[in-house]
């Protein structure tokens, strides 16, 4: 697969136009494609020394990342349409309280619950769900096999889930 690497603005002038229309057909709004483009192409900027084209081609790297930009766009579009889900649900007035005295307590057991986790087990959970890592990442920062963090990852999630089975709580997302 030996091809010779471009600069970064040729290959931008090869494949922006192809990029905008890929994210297009995925999202259908055109300043929203126009700012994805642009992200996915500063981002390939800021690791365009790190691309080797011996390892793929410009081409595939380039999809990843907006592949990539994607799921992030999609999962921030979920959470903010969760939010506003919940937001509705909650009235005004003594409802307000309610809900964030229910919260609080949702946070309080939480809390007590990671207290409970071993710290590694504890920074992966707090890795991938405060801080939103991947697995990868995780490993990275860890020092440890992305397999060996989605197994501790596992097995913390079964010790919170116990954990909050034994005081009453159930939570769907684990």
């Amino acid at each position: 697969m030996a091809s010779e690497k471009l600069t970064f603005e040729e290959y931008y002038e090869k494949y922006s136009h192809q990029a905008y229309g890929y994210i297009y057909k995925k999202i259908g709004d055109s300043y929203l494609a126009e700012d994805l483009t642009m992200e996915a192409f500063l981002s390939c900027y800021q690791k365009f020394d790190e691309f080797d084209p011996e390892l793929a081609s410009f081409q595939t790297w380039l999809y990843v990342i907006i592949n990539n930009r994607l799921k992030n766009y999609y999962r921030d579009r979920k959470q903010t349409e969760n939010i506003d889900d919940y937001m509705d649900l909650v009235g005004s007035g003594e409802d307000d309280m309610l809900a964030a005295e229910e919260i609080k307590e949702m946070r309080d057991v939480l809390a007590d619950g990671l207290l409970t986790l071993p710290e590694k087990k504890r920074q992966i959970v707090i890795l991938k769900y405060f801080k939103n890592k991947k697995a990868n990442e995780i490993a990275q920062i860890m020092g440890m096999t992305p397999v060996n963090v989605r197994v501790q990852l596992s097995r913390a999630l079964e010790k919170l889930k116990q954990y909050f089975e034994a005081r009453g709580s159930t939570w769907q997302w684990l």
